[in-house]
Parts: C-alpha cells; sequence; structure tokens
C-alpha cells in the first residue's frame, strides 16, 4: 500500500473514531479536502446572538472543517451524514432547542449512543481537542446555518 492510502485510510479511522462510529457503522467517505467545497454564507450580523460577531462564525467554520473535525459527522457545509450525525442547517433539533446558548452547551457535553438517533455517540467536543473558546466559535458557525 503506498504512504498516500496509508495517510488516507490513517485519517478514516481517526474520524470515526471521533464519531464513535466503528465497523459496524454504516457511514460516507469524508472529502479529502473539505475546506475546497464551497460553503454556505454566514448568518447577516444582524441575525446573530448577542456576543456572537461574524469574525466567530468565520473562525468557526474553518474549525468545523479542519481541528473540530467536525465535518467528518456531519457532512460539509452541516448536510448530515446518513448513520452518523444529523444534518445542522435545517429546523429540527434532536437535542436542544438550537438556541446558541444550546448548541455550545450541546458540544461540550456531546450526546451518549443511548441519547443519539442514529445510535452512534458524539464524544465532548466531536473527540477533538478544541478549546472552550474554539467550542463557542464552532457554534457560531453552526447557528450561522439556520435556514
Amino acid at each position: 500500500m503506498s504512504n498516500k492510502s496509508h495517510a488516507l485510510l490513517a485519517a478514516l479511522a481517526l474520524g470515526f473514531a471521533a464519531c464513535g462510529g466503528g465497523e459496524q457503522q454504516q457511514a460516507e467517505a469524508a472529502p479529502e479536502t473539505p475546506a475546497a467545497a464551497a460553503q454556505p454564507a454566514a448568518a447577516p450580523a444582524g441575525e446573530l446572538p448577542a456576543g456572537v460577531t461574524p469574525a466567530m462564525v468565520e473562525e468557526g467554520l474553518a474549525l468545523y472543517n479542519g481541528a473540530g473535525i467536525c465535518y467528518t459527522c456531519h457532512g460539509q457545509n452541516g448536510v448530515g451524514v446518513t448513520g452518523l450525525g444529523p444534518a445542522l442547517g435545517d429546523a429540527e433539533w434532536l437535542h436542544s432547542d438550537g438556541s446558541y446558548d444550546a448548541i455550545v452547551a450541546q458540544i461540550l457535553k456531546g450526546v451518549a449512543a443511548n441519547e443519539s438517533k442514529s445510535g452512534v455517540a458524539m464524544p465532548a467536543k466531536g473527540g477533538s481537542a478544541i478549546t472552550d473558546d474554539q467550542v463557542k466559535a464552532v457554534a457560531a458557525y453552526v447557528y450561522s446555518l439556520r435556514g
């Protein structure tokens, strides 16, 4: 196997581990270059909650597709991944009321497998090592996806 193949397999394994997935989980492979995909426009500043800035949304976008590894389970642009993580841009919130503060709390806490609609756990911070301030930025981006 080539080094590129080993690297891709390692990246996929990390992504599945972060989502709580395993060999029994059904998943769609995440693209190799998540940042290259077209990104939706952030919500206008007037529609953001108090204390949330457009700069936080932009930082959250980078984290969502990078260190936060959110795209692995929730897909590019928050469209969801069948059998892993739900869509984030629709009006249906499975584990909270969809407010900014609730999104922050959900990312910090995660979702236990027995509470998850897909049966797949979401570890606290998605299994990533992002800081609490970075969680707030990711939450700002997720909040901005609302239709």
